[in-house]
């Protein structure tokens, strides 16, 4: 298998609720936040965002994570494991208009591969995350 690292972050989205209490009950400090209609800085001007955001990371000191230390499923079981003791509060997030996910970076050098376990992919969609890959060939993180 070639070598491989990668990052994982909780994402949440909301039409206009306050995410931090999501983020306190998941007990993780979002690395970065807004609510819907806070004014966000833009070039020449100023506008405001449409939709709350919030995004935790969850690898260590947000620092990529090597296969060879853990390959990406069993990290991601892990994460499984412990978001399953908020099941309600994950599908009340959901239930009210919010989306949350967690956010998978894969950089690799050559081409690389792993599978997800049918039980895992079900796991987390039990719980209302949704599962995204963003791959970088060519860079090690």
């Amino acid at each position: 298998m070639n070598p491989y690292s990668y990052r994982v972050s909780l994402r949440a989205t909301h039409p206009s609720a306050d995410l931090a209490p999501l983020f306190e009950q998941l007990g993780f400090a979002p690395r970065r936040s807004w609510r819907a209609g806070q004014a966000k800085p833009l070039d020449g001007g100023q506008g405001v965002y449409r939709d709350s955001y919030g995004y935790a990371e969850l690898t260590p000191d947000g620092q990529p994570r090597e296969w060879s230390r853990e390959q990406i499923e069993d990290f991601l079981r892990a994460v499984h494991q412990r978001l399953s003791i908020h099941r309600d509060c994950l599908h009340a997030f959901a239930a009210q208009g919010g989306r949350c996910g967690l956010f998978v970076g894969l950089f690799g050098e050559q081409a690389f591969g792993f599978e997800l376990q049918p039980e895992l992919s079900a796991g987390l969609a039990e719980l209302k995350l949704t599962l995204s890959f963003d791959f970088h060939p060519g860079d090690d993180g």
